[in-house]
């Protein structure tokens, strides 16, 4: 009885769901888990918060604008950086399909990864030149 039950939790179907779908769902929930506890670690003072109000305001690094030469108030100023992002994200992803894919399909699946990598290369050069172009962040 319990050989069989070994058998069962090592057979390939509880193994690809351990891989695919419990695992994940543990390091998501580590990460909420952590992220709430550096919350509740990191609280500001209540009586400094609500003297600093600016603090939450939508500026480069919180600060308000000075006279003069400043930066204006902006939605998304690193929009670059949001395009890498975007496009690296997927091949990252796309690296674990590689670590689970069968050996007899090795080839295809790399054959895949490398044709997502040349489509992928324009938007990557793209956000790297958007996130250098200073004059792009401004609006207005």
């Amino acid at each position: 009885m319990v050989l069989g039950l070994i058998e069962t939790l090592y057979s390939p179907g509880v193994m690809m769901l351990v891989a695919l779908v419990i695992i994940p769902l543990l390091v998501v929930g580590a990460t909420v888990a952590i992220v709430f506890l550096l919350k509740l670690i990191t609280t500001g003072r209540p009586d400094v918060e609500k003297i600093e109000a600016r603090k939450y305001l939508r500026y480069d690094a919180g600060n308000p604008p000075r006279p003069g030469d400043f930066r204006r108030k902006v939605s998304m100023q690193y929009l670059g950086y949001l395009i890498l992002f975007l496009a690296v994200e997927p091949i990252v992803i796309l690296m674990a399909l590689i670590l689970i894919a069968p050996r007899e399909a090795l080839a295809r699946v790399l054959f895949l990864y490398v044709a997502i990598l040349l489509i992928y290369a324009p938007l990557l050069y793209y956000g790297i030149r958007e996130s250098r172009r200073l004059e792009a962040w401004i609006l207005g």
